[in-house]
């Protein structure tokens, strides 16, 4: 036995090897396949992001400059500062320039508004009556004031030589009879731009034309270049690049192959015009650069100070960057997206995926070890099987024997409960044989008076006269034998034919039936209007006994009353029809509402409690329903809902 248990768990683990090494190589490729498409998805929701910053940082910064780019050409057009170039030594001068500059600063939002002589000394400024004012400070070395004094608008980014504040500078010339007498100046700070940042998970950095970082997000990053900075000097850049001696330029946007580079010449430029004062202008720790398929360069930088040396030496970070240049700003503004959600995204997406499929897989397994449990006991439960089977055919015997039976009996049951119906139905002949004779009375007095006529015009010779005579008794005959034809409808034994009954036609067909117990009773039927063009499901036989059992029911409970009135209401929808029945007598006992629709239970002392319950069969039958109740106003209220017929199905 043991050797057998042994023989049946190797073959088990044979059998289940496949499937485990089939499993395992589906998991993998579902994790690669999971893992490039979240990539993929994190990363266009990254870079779609970083665009919309990027834009919306630009439009701020765009409408900071713009606000005071015009600025300078206005004050160069002053008579205050012209009078001031004019009169340099003059006190007063120097004062209402100085008055009016505070003023203009504090109006317009500027940092500082100053004016410069052709010598690049300051004459007047706003901020006069600081401790640090600029005046008597000579900035003919900054390029805003070459700029302007070339005779066109000058624009610069630099780290203030007096105030140590990053600024950005507008200038313009101030002009005296086609002369240039000297320099407009105004100072925007662009800090607050900076400051009003908010977004965690991306940076911003805006670069001069020289790739210097002058703003951005992280302050340990500000003058510093994305790239890296040769320590030895062109020697180095030779070495690395050959002859070729890379700049940063429009045409090399950041993040290129040389991007960040700084010759030998841009160094002594950038440190001879004090642009950025003593900022050792090192590169960025960037540790890889790669370009996605995509075209997205990614950068991999370190992006957490060391306090205790100059170099940055902490954790690193992986960055998406997006940039843009502002030809006329002299700026390239670009934005670094954090890649740590990325691989959130990649880790949560994993985790579901990997752990979904785990589940499936186990669920294969299950159901592999299921199945084979099964092939195991199955030899086991054929001898049970091939017993149950033959347990199973004399049951069936027996059931088959006992169906018949049933269904004889159900026969029976029919046979006997079309024949109470029939019965039902002839015991309200005498109720329709004296609505008949009510309506054939009529007709046959008035063929009586048509033939004595027309033998008395036949012997004048009056033959038209005659013609007509005879017309009018074809036309009675035809209104008798459609008198006549309720009778034949309603006293011939049901068959399962017809197309459906008009609820017009069976109006007539009741009111001929009930014509006399009305006019006995002096009663009357409101009936509602559009019956001829409703068809309901049905024959019209077996319609007219119920509604002729309800109205009689109605007539029975009003007995006694002077005239008596019975109203008949009609709802209709595509898929049914509703006839109403409401008397004015005293309405149903709760008792009576619980079983008025069982056989021979009756309210009436000389009734058989046979009407009601043949009825509620005859509309089951139908596929409709026959309900009872009382009417909020008083009465009894009968609902008769039947199956709706559409003109295509009755014709």
């Amino acid at each position: 036995m043991k050797r057998t248990d042994s023989f049946l768990a190797s073959s088990a683990i044979r059998a289940r090897s496949p499937l485990i090494l089939l499993l395992l190589l589906g998991m993998v490729l579902l994790a690669f396949a999971l893992y490039n498409t979240a990539r993929m998805q994190a990363m266009e929701r990254i870079r779609e992001q970083a665009d919309a910053n990027l834009s919306r940082y630009i439009v701020s910064l765009q409408y900071q400059l713009d606000r005071h780019r015009d600025l300078p050409r206005l004050l160069a057009n002053q008579q205050q500062l012209i009078n001031l170039l004019e009169h340099p030594d003059d006190a007063q001068s120097i004062d209402i320039a100085n008055r009016y500059l505070a003023w203009v600063n504090t109006t317009m939002g500027a940092t500082d508004s100053y004016v410069l002589g052709t010598d690049g000394m300051t004459l007047a400024a706003s901020n006069w009556e600081q401790p640090h004012s600029f005046i008597g400070n000579d900035y003919s070395f900054r390029p805003y004031f070459q700029q302007a004094m070339e005779g066109g608008a000058g624009r610069y980014f630099a780290l203030g030589n007096t105030s140590r504040v990053r600024g950005y500078f507008f200038s313009y010339p101030v002009l005296q009879a086609g002369q240039i007498i000297g320099v407009a100046v105004v100072k925007v700070d662009l800090e607050d731009i900076e400051e009003d940042w908010s977004d965690p998970s991306q940076d911003i950095l805006v670069m001069d034309e020289d790739g210097v970082i002058f703003i951005s997000t992280r302050a340990y990053w500000r003058f510093r270049t994305l790239g890296y900075l040769p320590e030895t000097g062109r020697s180095t850049v030779r070495q690395s690049y050959g002859n070729h001696e890379p700049q940063l330029r429009q045409d090399r946007p950041p993040g290129s192959p040389q991007a960040g580079w700084l010759n030998e010449l841009d160094i002594a430029r950038i440190t001879a015009s004090r642009r950025y004062g003593q900022a050792p202008l090192l590169p960025l720790d960037i540790i890889r650069r790669e370009l996605t398929e995509q075209g997205d360069l990614l950068l991999t930088l370190v992006d957490t100070p060391d306090t205790t040396s100059r170099r940055l030496s902490g954790r690193a970070g992986q960055y998406l960057l997006q940039s843009r240049l502002l030809p006329d700003a002299g700026m390239r503004v670009a934005v670094l997206a954090s890649l740590r959600p990325l691989q959130s995204s990649l880790f949560k997406t994993l985790g579901l995926g990997l752990t979904f499929y785990l589940i499936l897989a186990a669920l294969v397994l299950f159901f592999s070890a299921r199945h084979r449990m099964k092939q195991h006991h199955q030899a086991e439960l054929k001898q049970a099987h091939e017993a149950l089977e033959q347990r199973v055919r004399l049951r069936t015997r027996e059931l088959t024997d006992a169906n018949q039976r049933l269904q004889q009996e159900i026969e029976q049951h029919h046979q006997t409960q079309n024949q109470l119906i029939q019965t039902a139905k002839l015991a309200v002949l005498g109720q329709l044989s004296a609505g008949i004779n009510h309506e054939l009375s009529q007709p046959i007095t008035a063929i009586r008076h048509f033939a004595d006529n027309g033998r008395k015009l036949l012997t004048r010779g009056k033959n038209e006269s005659v013609a007509t005579n005879l017309t009018e008794i074809a036309g009675l005959a035809d209104r008798m034998a459609s008198i006549l034809q309720p009778l034949r409808e309603f006293a011939r034994p049901h068959q399962e034919t017809g197309r459906g009954v008009n609820l017009q036609h069976l109006r007539q067909g009741v009111m001929v039936i009930m014509g006399g117990q009305l006019e006995q009773q002096q009663a009357s039927i409101i009936w509602p209007e559009g019956l001829e063009s409703l068809w309901v499901a049905g024959d019209i036989g077996r319609l007219e006994q119920v509604l002729v059992n309800l109205i009689s029911n109605a007539l029975q409970a009003m007995a006694g009353q002077p005239s008596p009135r019975i109203e008949i209401t009609l709802d209709s929808h595509p898929q049914w029809v509703r006839l109403s029945v409401c008397d004015q007598g005293p309405g149903l006992s709760p008792e009576a509402l619980a079983h008025v629709f069982e056989p021979f239970y009756t309210t009436k002392p000389t009734g058989m409690g046979l009407g009601l319950s043949i009825s509620h069969r005859i509309v089951h039958s139908l596929d409709g329903r026959l309900e009872a109740a009382n009417h909020p106003q008083g009465g009894a209220l009968f609902t008769l809902t039947l199956p709706s017929l559409s003109p295509q199905e009755h014709s």
